[in-house]
Parts: structure tokens; C-alpha cells; sequence
């Protein structure tokens, strides 16, 4: 017997030495026996191969049900942020929303005092026509005081004329003229004075006035632009109040998305807990279907050792006789010094550059590429239902394939190499490591065989082991459909 661990999916047959033969009735009762554990066998490993995918799947399951619970972990701590942020924004709106009112406010009191300041303007303005309307009054006056100093001196000037002719008569009279005449002098004198006043003042009340105009425009203008700005402020505060309204509906949907993120982050644990108690099932159904292998191994090989004739005799016996072949032509290799027992035996593996799946050659690879084609290409023959035959060390290392196996890589296809380039590659699975390692004359095990493409086929594998000059080199495997 072998250990369960190195019977893939289920069924490991194994042979032993042939007992006596029984009666025809015996033999066909036995027969019955064999091959109906043998199918069951096959039936158990396909059974726990199902599992084992289904287990697999599970587990994938399990990896993305992790992965999800991280992603709505991160969904939840996003969703957090957002609410946070969304107080923060709504705390900086309600101080921008004060701000600005409180800003309204001092506009409003800054728009009444450049109205009054307008109004002041424009009064200055009256008032400063008015001062001009006064001095054009005065300078009217002071023309008409000038003419009258012109005609009193003009009347002085006569009256001293007169008073010249009257002689002494006239002498106070004539002294009234000059005094006369000196009034009209210093009158004549004090009006031109009074113009030239009334010029300059009249240029700089005519510049006040220009100055006034400009300032009462200049107010108007202030006067439009605080009521523009009056405007603004209020569209400001209209669209503070709607990015408000805004935020509030945004703060709704996070809390309803972070209610959403709790449920769903509640339902992926409890479907977390459910995969984890189904896969515990499972492999307690795995363990028990595998529990049940070793007594098909025994009631099967104790029928082979019986000697009874069953489906997989024919099998049985032709991966005997191939192995047998193989250890005579390895051991005439070594005596024709065509290659040494250490390179038989060497396990170095050297990798075929820009293969995919991988290759490797080995020191014997050159020895089984020339002496196992003829051996085990004859093995396809002996029935419609063999897949391949094909010799592997303690290893699982397959050196020589058949040739149908054998092809040249393709570049950058590993999908079409995986199914036609299998020589020269590992097979280090339960089944191959067991075909390699096990020394009893014959092993029997079923498996599924992955075709690709979510293909599998039932298959059973026979194989023999090769001994040369006493020691294990690997085992023959032949290989056909349950």
C-alpha cells in the first residue's frame, strides 16, 4: 500500500503476487467484485475531484468576499470622510453665511453714508451757484458805484471849474469839489479793487463748481456701485443659502449610502461565516470519501493478487512489461557507455529558455529521447482508450513523451503548448509524484484529467516501477480513459 496523500482525488489500486487460482464461479464472482469497486473508486475520485473544485471555488469565493469586505471597508471609511467634511463645509458655510450677512449690514450703513455724502455734494453744488448768482449781484453794484464815481467826477470836476470863475465867492465851494473829487478817486479806485476781487473769486467759485459736479458724479457713481455691490452681497447670500440646501441633501444621501454600507457590510460577513461553514463541510466530506479509498485499494488488489481477469488487467500487464523494457535498455546504455549511472541518476534540471508552461533538460534527456519512443509509442495501440504512456523519475520529471505530446512551443501560447507540449516538463501533482516513487509491481489510480476549457475526463492510470541495477530510477506510466 502507499499513503493516501499520494492518491490523487480518491483511488490508488495496488498490486501484489498472484495467489492460487480459484473455481470459474469464484473467479467470476470476484471479477464482479473488482470491477464494481473499480468503478466505484473511480466514481469516489471523481466525486472528491468535484469537491476539490468546488473548493477551490469556495476558496476564490472566499479570497473575493475578502476583498470586497476591504473594498466596503474603504467604501465605509470614504463614506466617514465625506460625513465629516460635510459638517466641516457646512460649519464654514453657516460663519460665511453670518460673514456675508454682517457684511449687508455695513454696506448698507456705508450706502446710507455715501447718499448723505451725495446729498451734501449736491447741496454744496446749489450753494455754490447761488454764491456765483451773488457775486454777479455785486458786480453789477460795483459797475454801477464805478459809473456813479465817474459822474461825480465828472460833476466835481465842474464844480471846480465854477468855483474858479466865482473867485473868492467860490472858495468853499471849491474845496467841496476837490473833496468831492477825491471820493470819486478813492470810489473809482476801491470798485476797480472789488472787480478785480470779484475776478478772482468768481475763478475760484467757478472751479469750486467744477469740482462739485465732479464730486456729485463721482457720488452718483459710488451711489450705483454700492447698490451693485448691495446686489451682489444678496446673490451671494442667495447662493450660500442654495450651497446650504445643497450640502443638506448631500449630508441625506451619505447617511442613507452609510446605512447601505453597514447592511451590505453585514451581509458579507454573515456570507463570509456561510462560505467558511460550507467549506468546513466540504472538506469533512472530502475526508470522509477519501477515508473510504483504502478499502477499494485492498478488495481491488486483492483481486488482482487472486490472478482474476478484470478491465485493467491488459493495462496492468503491458505497464509492467514496457517498464521492464525501459530498465534493460537504461542498463544497456550504461554498458555501452552511451551514458553513466550518476547521469542516469543525476536529478539536475537546466530550464529550455522562452518556454511556457516551462521545460528543463536533464543529463538522461538525450539517452530517453533515443531509446523510449520505440517502447512506449506501441503502448497507443493497444487501445482506443489510452491517452498516453510515458516513463517519469522519482521526481515526476517527464524527460520523453509520446510523440503527439511532443510538439515545438509556440511563442507567447501557453494554452495550446500546455496540451501538445508536455515532454521535457515536471508533473509534480499527487498522481505523477506516486507513479515515480511507489516500487510495488504494479499501481493503479483514477483521477480527473484537466482537458482545458473547463473539460475534464475520468482517467485511470496504471504504472509500474523501473529499477536498474537494483535501484529506483521512476516508474512507466500508462494512462488511458475510465
Amino acid at each position: 500500500m502507499y499513503p493516501n496523500d499520494l492518491a490523487p482525488h480518491g483511488a490508488a489500486l495496488t498490486g501484489g503476487p498472484a495467489l492460487p487460482r480459484q473455481p470459474d464461479r469464484s473467479r467470476e464472482a470476484i471479477r464482479d467484485i473488482a470491477e464494481n469497486t473499480g468503478s466505484l473508486v473511480v466514481d469516489l475520485a471523481d466525486t472528491a475531484g468535484h469537491i476539490d473544485d468546488i473548493d477551490t471555488s469556495l476558496t476564490r469565493q472566499a479570497s473575493t468576499m475578502a476583498e470586497m469586505m476591504e473594498q466596503v471597508a474603504i467604501i465605509a471609511r470614504v463614506n466617514g470622510a465625506v460625513l465629516s467634511a460635510v459638517g466641516t463645509v457646512n460649519a464654514a458655510t453657516d460663519s460665511a453665511r453670518t460673514t456675508v450677512r454682517g457684511g449687508e449690514a455695513k454696506i448698507a450703513a456705508a450706502i446710507r453714508d455715501v447718499a448723505a455724502l451725495a446729498d451734501s455734494v449736491g447741496g454744496f453744488g446749489d450753494r455754490t451757484g447761488k454764491l456765483s448768482d451773488a457775486l454777479d449781484q455785486v458786480a453789477r453794484v460795483a459797475a454801477d458805484i464805478y459809473a456813479i464815481a465817474r459822474m461825480t467826477n465828472l460833476l466835481a470836476l465842474n464844480a471846480s471849474i465854477e468855483a474858479a470863475r466865482a473867485g473868492q465867492a467860490g472858495r468853499g465851494f471849491m474845496i467841496v469839489a476837490q473833496e468831492v473829487k477825491r471820493l470819486s478817486a478813492r470810489t473809482a479806485e476801491a470798485t476797480g479793487e472789488i472787480d478785480r476781487t470779484l475776478d478772482a473769486l468768481g475763478g475760484q467759485i467757478k472751479a469750486m463748481a467744477e469740482m462739485g459736479a465732479s464730486a456729485v458724479e463721482q457720488a452718483g457713481k459710488v451711489r450705483r456701485d454700492t447698490a451693485e455691490l448691495t446686489a451682489a452681497m444678496q446673490e451671494i447670500d442667495g447662493a450660500i443659502d442654495r450651497v446650504a440646501g445643497e450640502q443638506d441633501s448631500i449630508a441625506e444621501a451619505v447617511g442613507r449610502s452609510d446605512h447601505a454600507i453597514r447592511q451590505a457590510d453585514a451581509g458579507f460577513k454573515g456570507l463570509s461565516q456561510g462560505l467558511a461553514l460550507t467549506a468546513e463541510s466540504l472538506h469533512g466530506a472530502r475526508n470522509r470519501i477519501a477515508s473510504l479509498i483504502p478499502a477499494g485499494e485492498k478488495l481491488v488488489g486483492a483481486c488482482a493478487r487472486l490472478g482474476v481477469e478484470t478491465v485493467d488487467s491488459r493495462y496492468i500487464a503491458a505497464a509492467q512489461d514496457i517498464a521492464a523494457a525501459i530498465s534493460a535498455a537504461f542498463e544497456a546504455e550504461i554498458a555501452a557507455q552511451r551514458i553513466t549511472f550518476a547521469d542516469l541518476f543525476d536529478r539536475t534540471l537546466t530550464p529550455v529558455p522562452n518556454t511556457d508552461p516551462q521545460q528543463f533538460l536533464a543529463p538522461v534527456t538525450a539517452v530517453t529521447d533515443r531509446v523510449l519512443p520505440a517502447l512506449i509509442e506501441p503502448a497507443l495501440d493497444l487501445s482506443a482508450d489510452v491517452v498516453f504512456c510515458a516513463a517519469v523519475d522519482t521526481n515526476g520529471y517527464l524527460p520523453t513523451h509520446n510523440r503527439k505530446f511532443s510538439a515545438p512551443p509556440r511563442p507567447h501560447d501557453p494554452v495550446w503548448n500546455l496540451a501538445n507540449c508536455r515532454n521535457r516538463r515536471i508533473f509534480a501533482d499527487r498522481v505523477g509524484l506516486a507513479a515515480g516513487r511507489h516500487t510495488l509491481p504494479f499501481l493503479l489510480q483514477a483521477y480527473r484529467r484537466d482537458m482545458g476549457g473547463g473539460t475534464f475526463v475520468m482517467m485511470k492510470d496504471v504504472s509500474a516501477p523501473i529499477m536498474v541495477q537494483g535501484r529506483h530510477w521512476g516508474g512507466l506510466r500508462l494512462a488511458y480513459r475510465a
